[in-house]
């Protein structure tokens, strides 16, 4: 013979359970440091300033954001790049913003021969049958993989995009000179 009795008491949740479910998950992991090999810079690059943007919030201001990026520069080169910058910042009170910031990292550790690539790739980047949407996409990699300026960029556009496209453009007086804003268009029409 069987007997129920009623549980008035349901087990507790195990400890191991409410690990599981309490630990905090970290989305975007610290970059590290760059040691100075332009080799792996690009990639480096990006996951530092995905960092950055994950964690604006925690940043109070512009000293902030300069020595975090800056303290992870390491190495005879980008270490001493960095000594000599902060040194600079410290001593005039002046710490630069996060968009002036990565201009000049870029121009000090961004491989040139990356940049020398991209800029040829996009000169002969002819839309043909390609899916504009695609088109604009990998077109916007290349112009900020080259480091385009934003007109030179427009006006790239301009020439190797669907001349039927660039011609609707023209005709609905659509024509955008931030580059941004023009592809916009440009995948519109």
């Amino acid at each position: 013979m069987l007997c129920y009795t009623p549980c008035t008491n349901p087990p507790a949740a195990t400890p191991l359970v409410e690990k599981k479910f309490n630990k905090k998950v970290e989305v975007v992991t610290d970059p590290g440091a760059f040691e100075g090999d332009r080799a792996q810079f690009t990639k480096w690059w990006i996951k530092l300033q995905i960092w950055v943007k994950a964690n604006w919030d925690a940043f109070a201001d512009n000293f902030e954001v300069a020595t975090a990026v800056l303290s992870r520069l390491k190495g005879p080169v980008a270490g001493r790049y960095a000594q000599v910058r902060l040194q600079e910042c410290y001593t005039a009170g002046v710490w630069p913003t996060w968009d002036d910031l990565k201009k000049e990292i870029e121009k000090y550790f961004k491989p040139q021969a990356e940049r020398d690539w991209a800029r040829q790739q996009i000169r002969s980047f002819k839309q043909g049958n390609m899916r504009t949407d695609d088109y604009i996409t990998r077109f916007l990699a290349l112009s900020i993989q080259g480091g385009l300026r934003n007109e030179h960029a427009v006006e790239l556009l301009e020439c190797n995009v669907n001349p039927h496209i660039a011609e609707q453009i023209y005709l609905q007086d659509a024509r955008n000179e931030n580059l941004a804003l023009a592809a916009e268009e440009y995948i519109l029409v």
